[in-house]
This record gives C-alpha cells, sequence and structure tokens, in this order.
C-alpha cells in the first residue's frame, strides 16, 4: 500500500499568550479529499491552531508541512501563497459590503494596475463569487444584495 502525504501536517505546535499555554504539542494531519472537524470545548485552543495555521499568530515551536514540504508561515500572505485561508466565525464579516466584497477582501482582483492604484475586476470576483456558492450549495437570490 502506498502511504499518502498528508496535504498539511502540523507537529508538536506549541503556543503562549503570557501565562498561559494555549497549544501543548499539538499534532493535525490532514490528507486529501478528507473533511475535517475541531471539536472541543471554549478556550480548548481550536481557534489559536487555525490562526496558526492562518499566519495569524506565529507558533512557539513546532513545524507545519505542506505537501510533504515544511512551509514558513508567518503572516496571511505566507498561508495565501500555500492556498490556505481562514474564514472566521462571525456570520456576518461586515455587513455593510455585499457578498463579493466580503470573499474577496484584502484579496481583491485587479484588472488594470496601475503601480500604487489598481481598477477592481468587478466582474471577475463576482463570477468566482458565484462558482463558489454553487460548488457549497449556497442558494442566495443575489451576491450584490447587503443590508443598508
Amino acid at each position: 500500500m502506498t502511504e499518502t502525504i498528508p496535504v498539511v501536517e502540523m507537529r508538536n505546535i506549541k503556543k503562549h499568550f503570557g501565562g498561559v499555554q494555549a497549544l501543548r504539542g499539538v499534532d493535525l494531519v490532514l490528507h486529501h479529499n478528507e473533511v475535517l472537524g475541531l471539536v472541543g470545548d471554549n478556550a480548548a485552543g481550536k481557534s489559536t491552531l487555525m490562526k496558526i495555521l492562518s499566519g495569524a499568530y506565529i507558533p512557539d515551536e513546532g513545524e507545519i508541512l505542506i505537501e510533504g514540504k515544511k512551509a514558513h508561515i508567518v503572516n496571511s500572505w505566507d498561508a495565501r501563497q500555500q492556498g490556505i485561508e481562514m474564514v472566521y466565525q462571525d456570520l456576518a464579516l461586515a455587513d455593510n459590503l455585499d457578498v463579493v466584497a466580503n470573499v474577496f477582501m484584502g484579496r481583491e482582483a485587479v484588472s488594470v494596475n496601475l503601480g500604487p492604484i489598481g481598477i477592481m475586476d468587478e466582474h471577475h470576483m463576482e463570477q468566482e463569487t458565484k462558482r463558489l456558492l454553487d460548488r457549497l450549495k449556497i442558494d442566495i437570490s443575489s451576491v450584490r444584495f447587503r443590508k443598508i
């Protein structure tokens, strides 16, 4: 039997905040086509572990491997380059923005780049958002709706 390389492997992850030890040597392995649910009590370290994987926190110890290769993730951009992004628990990330703006927040698609200024590719972002929602089987009337 051929052993498959995990998509994500976190080994001996440790994190403390002052005197609070949030993670004490956590291991996590996620294989291709696998769905994993992190379940635990409040303050068990689930969010801290995911924030380390997504680059919001840097672990005090341990290593992260992506497709078997050691990954150096120290910020969300590093994580994004590895194909990792985080959607936080809050159901309304920015309730003053529409669905497209929430999906692409911080990683807006640009159609024309004019140095420090770019023109957003609204059509591309809308189409990609619709594809994502279709794939997740989320049926809404418009991706351009927002609360007022």
